[in-house]
């Protein structure tokens, strides 16, 4: 369904895509969490059946995080950006040409990127820091609005 409504915006074809920095934080935050707990249950003297089913049940939760983390994944397009927010519904659609203004701040382990657009107003996204030059690239040919990089305050 989600690729679907991204045709229908006709925004071209994939140039690059970007997985969510806090997401691949939090499911490997989770991954260890459910390591421990399933190394904990199975280190008891007698395991019951919850102790063997529980840490599979919660390493399929993890594999579900880690395949919608996948196709959450924000693409950048030939003609605009294409935002999944895991949060809100349907994909968040930002042409190139209706770009005005773009901000790149780098974080500690990821860089928030705040598209303003006449469109959709205000979009935010984080990725990784080692994929925001291919993205600046890209905005920076694509769009004739102003991006500015703010490097880390040291607070």
């Amino acid at each position: 369904m989600d690729d679907i409504e991204v045709r229908r915006l006709k925004l071209g074809e994939d140039r690059d895509s970007y997985i969510s920095a806090p997401g691949v934080f939090l499911v490997c935050g989770v991954l260890v969490v459910s390591l421990l707990i399933g190394g904990l249950l199975y280190a008891r003297a007698d395991p019951s059946i919850w102790a063997y089913a529980f840490p599979l049940v919660l390493l399929g939760q993890v594999l579900q995080m880690i395949l919608r983390l996948v196709f959450q994944r924000t693409q950048a397009k030939t003609l605009g950006i294409v935002i999944r927010p895991a949060l809100l519904p349907g994909p968040i659609a930002v042409r190139y040409d209706d770009i005005i203004a773009g901000t790149l701040y780098d974080d500690r382990f990821w860089t928030t990127i705040r598209l303003v657009s006449t469109t959709s107003g205000p979009v935010t996204f984080r990725i990784f820091r080692f994929s925001v030059p291919s993205l600046e690239q890209i905005l920076r040919s694509s769009t004739t609005a102003s991006i500015h990089r703010k490097p880390p305050t040291t607070a």
